[in-house]
């Protein structure tokens, strides 16, 4: 039987249809010589980039997948870049006041740090007392200060963490907890290596051919491709330092670096049992194994839904759980559970 993915793509394809045939209408608006002459349009051209383009996103990607409403500024931002380079110069007097409200709130949120800095500090260090992994006293502390997680810079401060100051850290494991590490006998760190690897040889032909094109252009790619790197080399390093573990208490924090997280209390394990290949895709089950680039080996059946913290503060709810450890036949002894849950199974189709 084929079951849709819970998650479907259309959203997704449809606004980038969309923001296709928007900014290939402006553009054909603003190559009129009508443009120039009549104030109207550069107000008309810069209200459907700046303001009709995030509406949009909202209404398609951000409400059908439930993203965080914060990733609404990352879409503003986006939307005053395209319309930098979509209209022309002396028509820019919208875009660059709204580039100006950007700056003046990067401004606002520098400064609202560095005013709270000290207790920052102060709560960080009290957290690193009784919590053992950065996330979460970089959360802890966030939430004293300013009494909300502000997961979108947590997972931003994590990026430059993992990937630049980790280097002589060892993995986060708990007394008493049994770690199951996913990459010593995967194939992970040579694909995120070769991906690396390719991304610096592609970033340089491209940056040098757009160039010769657009200034403005090649240095954004430029600054994106530096940060997929970064965040690639975090992802690595974040594999490694943060393993599944298997507490004392029998409860399973399940993970894949950075990415995905939840702690499961042993009540809420139902069965486990050994993959032999990739299971298909259901609504309610979550593959941990795919940040990994690798086919997962282990299913955890779950007494019911539980909530996956991921980046950005997504948010993922599953009942099913596909794992990839490097011992998979000693976490499954450790766990001690039935193959089958004793409900029966939880979907029709099982891998």
């Amino acid at each position: 039987m084929v079951v849709r993915l819970p998650v479907s793509t259309r959203p997704a394809l449809g606004f980038g249809l969309l923001l296709l045939a928007v900014t290939g209408l402006e553009w054909l608006v603003v190559q009129q010589p009508v443009f120039r002459q009549l104030p109207l349009l550069p107000a008309a051209v810069s209200f459907d980039v700046l303001v009709g383009l995030p509406i949009l996103f909202y209404l398609l990607v951000v409400r059908s997948y439930r993203l965080p409403i914060s990733t609404m500024a990352v879409a503003f931002t986006a939307a005053v870049a395209l319309g930098y380079w979509l209209i022309p110069g002396p028509q820019q007097q919208y875009v660059q006041w709204a580039g100006q409200v950007l700056g003046a709130l990067e401004v606002l949120m520098v400064a609202l740090l560095l005013l709270n800095l000290r207790r920052l500090q102060l709560a960080y260090r009290t957290a690193c007392l009784h919590i053992p992994e950065v996330a979460d006293r970089l959360t802890a502390a966030f939430r004293q200060v300013f009494g909300r997680p502000l997961a979108p810079l947590v997972f931003e401060l994590l990026v430059c963490y993992y990937a630049l100051l980790s280097w002589r850290s060892r993995p986060a494991v708990t007394t008493g907890s049994r770690a199951y590490s996913s990459y010593r006998d995967s194939a992970f760190t040579a694909y995120v290596g070769t991906v690396m690897l390719l991304s610096v040889v592609e970033m340089g032909a491209l940056h040098l051919l757009l160039l010769r094109w657009s200034s403005v252009v090649a240095g954004v790619l430029l600054v994106l491709h530096l940060y997929g790197l970064l965040l690639l080399l975090a992802h690595a390093r974040a594999v490694r330092l943060l393993p599944i573990q298997l507490t004392a208490d029998h409860e399973l924090i399940a993970r894949v670096g950075f990415c995905w997280t939840a702690r499961l209390p042993r009540a809420t394990l139902a069965a486990a049992r050994r993959l032999s290949d990739a299971p298909a895709p259901v609504p309610g089950r979550l593959n941990l194994a795919r940040p990994l680039l690798t086919p997962p080996n282990v299913l955890v059946v779950l007494t019911a839904p539980q909530v996956f913290n991921g980046p950005y503060g997504l948010r993922r709810v599953a009942r099913e759980l596909a794992l990839y450890v490097d011992d998979a036949a000693g976490l499954l002894t450790e766990l001690a559970l039935p193959e089958n849950p004793a409900d029966g199974p939880v979907f029709g189709n099982n891998p």
